[in-house]
């Protein structure tokens, strides 16, 4: 079975089944400073998603990299024709002794096409007792039919290699007439030695190599210390006998080989070696490799003699105890070439980030010491790579969990008239101190666990209806669940919920490897309502990276801050929801004083940014940074210091790790950053009104139009600045008196949406309108073609002019449209301190620092009710017309009232007045019922 088994489908083979010709393979070479040859990364493009090789010497293996990736995307496992759920317990066994046979036959040492082949070569080069034996551990390690068998015995051994290794040497025990197995050694050689040959065409020659690899010292206090060390891999010499000296055994025999867990920069994949772990002398119960109760929920740490490393466990996702090595070598299926990369202080730290969501997010946005894991998605942020779905995948894949599972769940909407008297009553109840809490979405946290526990959640309106999601964790072996994280908040869209509730699953592995000190079965309190959790202990996740020092409060130099105003208490002059651009540089710094004659201060810079961009308030920046941003304005610059991180996330920046570690063992202080704050964009009218009301202000502005609308028996209305036509769009979906709507914008993108919305609608069903037209053009202007309109709407379209302009469209459209009713609104400035908390300022200031208190960047103005008052007041009586004054969103009876006030114009009579016939307007889409189509 062994030797002529039926070959599996390869990846490729099967994505070309699957896709054929929808599978594009695309080559990019890579070079790399270090490497003298070239390097390969493949780009497979399938119909739904893309992936994305690693680095390797040949473009076949990027091309296999990037279908293994592609299929592990698809839940798809490629396997022969003997599905390892289909295998019993009994014939798994068999399957493990004939594979043991298999390795050591003759065909099988000739055979360039297996990694253990070159391996099993070089064991028998070596002279004495060793020549021919080969490590257990290697068996277990390279051979994947052997470890695919051991799972169906025992789902454990993916993240127990010892328990492997006792199955191969049971399984070997069978074979006493063939092979002979030495349980003290924990190798097995064969019995009868290979033809003579066969030992004649091995290869011996070879060139010797330097390699640097980590060690990492388990000391007795329980800290490890990881330092390099090179190892000298000289010609002829098996390799994993080096690493064995450099541990201080015996040879390989006595080695554990981890799995594969991250790459050097260089695209190879790093394992860790570390000698078989010792059981105590008190511990009886482990006399056997096949007796080890690795279903015990006792910690087996206590076990061993040697005490548990962290941060080699915390590497590979397995119990590493003692010393141990971190390297990047070995031999690939086509060539019995030892392949090699060094491994630096560096890139360890590096994988050893990238293990944690934290990491993930921080490599994703190249700001390792400056982003933090965010605590709420919006689509405002500036994400880079993965989205929280995404990120929450990768980490399983590396954390060796099932893939997440997501369930969406959904509730009926509430009556709009319903949700508006709720609204009412929470606004009339509210206090001053309470009209001054942001929004939850807003909430600026600095504690990504405190954000749940925000008092501003619960006073403040939260969806109520739309898209809730959950997301469970399973272990990928046993299937047990390890995490159930089922938030109740709800989302207006199906992907938002998907991504928070990917997102909180984040945050909350994140608090595992962050806080050292965390109990993970009573995870701290601050759900507060908005999410269940539940935590089991079968998978335990060790060795959390970086540090279980949390981040501090920003600590000020005063002597080293420049242009900041300096006052008691922090002022946030950037609102929450803002996208803000910085550049910033990190450095650490020894003073003179440590240094002795010299008196020259020594800076090291670890991490520089030209230009990144961040949302406030989401969590996306570390506290102290954010902190000091959102108090300048753009333009300045600012330096601070803060208390130190975790000094492998430091070495995990720094371009020299030498001097870097150097300067942290004589650093007092911290790191200290440099920041120039770029630009400032507010968040957006609708982003901030839709977070703020439920429902979102847009609507509920949409909604009082459509009221009086219908409540009228108007024939044909305008909206001026109609958008993409969301008031267009209601009017298709609610029964009126109207036959001919007209919709007027400058902007042609706009306009387009506005088209392709309509086309939608109309083409799903009926509606009573006879004429429906989007014309191009200015609403500063007049068209004789609407001269006499019976509606005429303008919802938040005024404030995106100057002042006079506005002024000239109030008189255009009383003078020359004469509609009988005009219906206008605007943002009521005064409601901006509880939308930003923001304060009020003199209204003839146009500064931009003071713009940046409008709720778009792109207003030229906000009014008062007051100035608005006067505005509307002024062109009623100058054109016949009474105004009336409404809004929506807040109460008009209580400052500072409505969010979005409304004025609504009513002709007192018709005064006929010359026609001039003009018509500037382009038509650029049109429908009528009578021919049913469309021109565009």
């Amino acid at each position: 079975m062994a030797g002529g088994e039926k070959q599996a489908l390869s990846p490729k083979e099967i994505i070309h089944h699957k896709f054929g010709v929808k599978a594009s393979y695309r080559i990019e070479q890579v070079h790399v400073s270090s490497q003298s040859s070239c390097l390969y990364r493949c780009h497979l493009q399938l119909p739904e998603f893309s992936v994305v090789s690693n680095v390797f010497k040949s473009k076949q293996d990027a091309e296999l990299s990037a279908a293994e990736l592609a299929l592990e995307k698809l839940g798809i496992h490629p396997q022969g024709d003997d599905d390892d759920d289909d295998i019993t317990v009994e014939q798994a066994w068999d399957d493990i002794v004939e594979r043991i046979k298999y390795i050591f036959s003759d065909e099988f040492l000739s055979s360039d096409h297996h990694p253990l082949g070159s391996h099993l070569r070089a064991t028998l080069l070596r002279d004495g007792e060793r020549h021919g034996s080969l490590s257990v551990s290697v068996i277990a390690a390279f051979d994947a039919k052997i470890n695919s068998r051991c799972k169906v015995i025992n789902p454990s051994v993916d993240k127990d290699p010892i328990l492997a290794m006792s199955y191969v040497m049971r399984a070997a025990a069978k074979l006493s007439d063939y092979i002979v197995a030495s349980p003290h050694l924990a190798s097995l050689r064969r019995k009868n030695p290979y033809p003579p040959a066969v030992i004649e065409a091995l290869a011996t020659h070879g060139e010797s190599i330097k390699v640097e690899a980590v060690y990492i010292q388990c000391a007795t206090s329980g800290e490890e210390v990881v330092d390099l060390i090179t190892l000298d891999i000289s010609s002829g010499r098996y390799y994993l006998d080096i690493i064995a000296d450099k541990l201080g055994l015996k040879d390989s025999s006595q080695l554990i080989i981890s799995r594969t867990f991250g790459k050097t920069p260089s695209g190879y994949e790093c394992r860790v070696y570390s000698a078989i772990p010792k059981l105590n002398p008190s511990d009886k119960s482990l006399k056997a490799y096949g007796k080890r109760p690795v279903d015990d929920e006792e910690d087996q740490s206590s076990r061993f003699k040697n005490p548990w490393n962290a941060k080699a466990s915390s590497a590979c996702g397995q119990d590493i105890h003692g010393d141990a090595i971190v390297a990047a070598l070995g031999y690939s299926w086509r060539s019995n070439d030892l392949e090699h990369d060094d491994v630096s202080l560096k890139s360890f730290y590096r994988i050893c980030c990238g293990m944690s969501p934290n990491g993930i997010y921080k490599f994703s946005r190249q700001a390792l010491i400056a982003a933090t894991l965010p605590f709420s998605f919006t689509t405002k942020s500036s994400w880079r790579g993965p989205l929280p779905r995404e990120m929450l995948s990768i980490f399983c894949r590396q954390q060796q969990l099932a893939e997440p599972v997501f369930t969406i769940s959904t509730s009926p909407v509430k009556p709009l008239s319903e949700t508006l008297r709720s609204l009412k009553k929470l606004k009339d109840s509210e206090s001053n101190d309470g009209n001054n809490q942001c929004v939850n979405e807003y909430a600026g946290s600095y504690d990504s666990f405190n954000h749940y526990n925000s008092k501003d959640e619960e006073e403040l309106p939260v969806l109520e209806s739309g898209y809730r999601c959950g997301v469970k964790i399973l272990s990928k072996s046993l299937q047990d669940l390890v995490l159930d994280c089922s938030p109740r908040n709800f989302y207006e869209k199906e992907s938002h919920a998907i991504q928070n509730a990917a997102l909180k699953a984040l945050t909350w592995f994140g608090s595992l490897f962050d806080d050292l000190d965390a109990d993970p079965e009573q995870p701290r309190c601050y759900m507060k309502g908005h999410m269940n959790w539940m935590f089991t202990r079968n998978i335990m996740i060790k060795g959390k990276f970086p540090s279980s020092k949390r981040y501090e409060e920003a600590a000020y130099d005063e002597s080293k801050t420049m242009d900041m105003d300096r006052k008691p208490k922090r002022v946030q002059t950037i609102p929450n929801g803002s996208l803000v651009s910085i550049s910033y540089s990190v450095s650490v710094e020894v003073e003179a004083d440590f240094w002795g004659r010299s008196g020259k201060c020594l800076r090291e810079l670890i991490e520089s940014n030209e230009e990144i961009e961040f949302e406030v308030g989401v969590g996306s920046m570390n506290p102290h940074l954010e902190s000091v941003v959102t108090q300048m304005s753009v333009g300045q610059y600012a330096c601070f210091v803060t208390n130190m991180p975790a000094e492998g996330l430091v070495l995990a920046d720094a371009n020299d790790t030498a001097r870097t570690r150097s300067l942290l063992s004589k650093l007092a202080a911290g790191l200290e950053y440099s920041v120039h704050l770029l630009g400032v964009k507010g968040p957006t009218e609708k982003r901030v009104e839709s977070v703020f009301f439920k429902p979102p202000l847009w609507k509920q502005r949409v909604g009082y139009a459509v009221k009086l609308i219908k409540e009228s028996s108007a024939s044909t209305l305008v909206d001026f600045g109609c958008g993409s036509g969301s008031l267009l769009e209601s009017l298709l979906e609610v029964p009126t008196s109207l036959q001919t709507i007209v919709g007027v914008d400058i902007s042609q993108k706009a306009l387009d949406r506005a088209a392709k919305m309509l086309d939608s609608k109309l083409n799903k069903g009926a509606c009573n309108l006879k004429t429906i037209r989007l014309y191009d053009g200015s609403i500063l202007e007049f068209d004789s073609r609407l001269h006499g309109i019976d509606i005429a709407t303008c919802l938040e379209v005024i404030e995106h002019m100057e002042e006079d302009e506005a002024f000239q469209f109030g008189k255009t459209v009383l003078t020359l449209f004469r509609p009988k009713l005009l219906i206008v609104s605007t943002p009521n400035y005064e409601y901006n301190k509880i939308l930003h908390k923001s304060s009020l300022y003199h209204s003839k200031d146009r500064s931009m620092s003071q713009r940046s208190k409008f709720r778009s960047h792109d207003h030229k103005f906000e009014w008062t009710r007051a100035q608005f008052s006067h505005w509307a007041s002024k062109l009623a009586k100058s054109h016949n017309y009474n105004v009336e004054f409404s809004g929506v969103g807040g109460s008009g009876d209580v400052d500072p009232g409505f969010a979005s006030q409304i004025a609504i114009f009513k002709r007192k009579s018709f005064t006929q007045v010359k026609k001039v016939s003009m018509q500037p307007y382009k038509v650029i889409w049109e429908w009528t019922r009578a021919q049913g189509d469309k021109k565009n």
